[in-house]
C-alpha cells in the first residue's frame, strides 16, 4: 500500500512536466506540418518567395520531384534548410524532431 501512495505522488509531481513537454511536442509538430503543406514561404531578410516544390538533390545525391519536405526514400534523410535564391540567405525549416 505505502509503494502505491508513493507511485501515486511520483505520478501527481511528474504530470504537469510530462503535460508541458507533450504541449511542446504539439506545437512544434504543427509548424512542421503547416509548413508541408504550404508551396512556398518568404525569405526573411528579402523577402522573396522561397519554391518549396520543384526538383531535389538529397545529400545522399538521389535526386526527386515534389515538396521539399519528404523523407528521402534512400537514406531516409530531411532537409534542415533551404536558400533563398534572391540573395542567398539560407532559412531554417522546422522538423518533427526538434
Amino acid at each position: 500500500m505505502n509503494g502505491l501512495v508513493v507511485d501515486l505522488v511520483w505520478w501527481l509531481l511528474a504530470s504537469p512536466i510530462l503535460f508541458i513537454r507533450w504541449v511542446i511536442r504539439m506545437v512544434r509538430r504543427f509548424r512542421f506540418w503547416r509548413m508541408a503543406y504550404t508551396p512556398e514561404i518568404r525569405c526573411a531578410n528579402c523577402g522573396a518567395a522561397i519554391s518549396l516544390v520543384g526538383i531535389w538533390r538529397c545529400g545522399c545525391h538521389f535526386t526527386y520531384r515534389g515538396h521539399l519536405l519528404r523523407e528521402c526514400p534512400i537514406c531516409g534523410s530531411m532537409p534542415r534548410m533551404v536558400r533563398c535564391f534572391r540573395c542567398g540567405v539560407t532559412e531554417r525549416l522546422p522538423g518533427l524532431c526538434d
